[in-house]
């Protein structure tokens, strides 16, 4: 086994524990239907961490050329993904039963985005200062937003600041990935 392949099993693991999370709760949801009240922002809110999951480990790929990894690389590289695994969990109350998702969605803002802010922060800074990559790129302006507007959200739990900021975080990191990340 390479030294990449040896590293990505731990991130592969980590993103698949957020992935696993967010897809058995989403089942949850759809179980308990009849008994909870839907959100839409909440929706995108957990599409858009399933995305960001996918999109660490995918952007990881760019990382198997490199021949020596310490242990403060693999540090910061994993803070993206632990920050994503924590937010899923974030995402779903405890109980599946009788649950509001939007309240859910406004009692958890200030956590999940501080967190979210975060990990944009380590996964924006984790090339940089492991490898020498710019950290000013046009792949990183996306996180420049995004760290903004999570700054933002989890600031002020205006309901139309969310209904805004949520849906154009989401459409900056499908963008981000169609644009820097779509093939490998």
């Amino acid at each position: 086994m390479d030294r990449f392949s040896f590293v990505m099993v731990l991130l592969s693991i980590i993103v698949g524990l957020g992935v696993t999370e967010l897809l058995t709760n989403v089942a949850r949801q759809i179980q308990n239907r009849a008994r909870s009240r839907f959100y839409w922002l909440h929706s995108l809110m957990v599409a858009l961490v399933f995305i960001a999951l996918l999109q660490q480990w995918w952007e990881a790929w760019d990382q198997r050329l490199v021949e020596t990894w310490s242990f403060p690389i693999l540090l910061l590289m994993l803070g993206g993904p632990i920050g994503l695994y924590i937010i899923s969990h974030l995402l779903f109350p405890d109980a599946a039963e009788g649950v509001d998702y939007d309240r859910h969605y406004f009692a958890n803002t200030r956590q999940t985005y501080l967190l979210g802010t975060a990990t944009v922060v380590f996964a924006t800074i984790y090339r940089p200062l492991s490898f020498g990559d710019g950290l000013v790129d046009m792949d990183n302006l996306s996180s420049l937003f995004i760290f903004a507007a999570f700054l933002a959200l989890a600031i002020w739990k205006t309901r139309m600041l969310h209904q805004i900021l949520v849906p154009l975080l989401f459409a900056a990191l499908v963008l981000d990935v169609l644009v820097f990340h779509f093939a490998l």
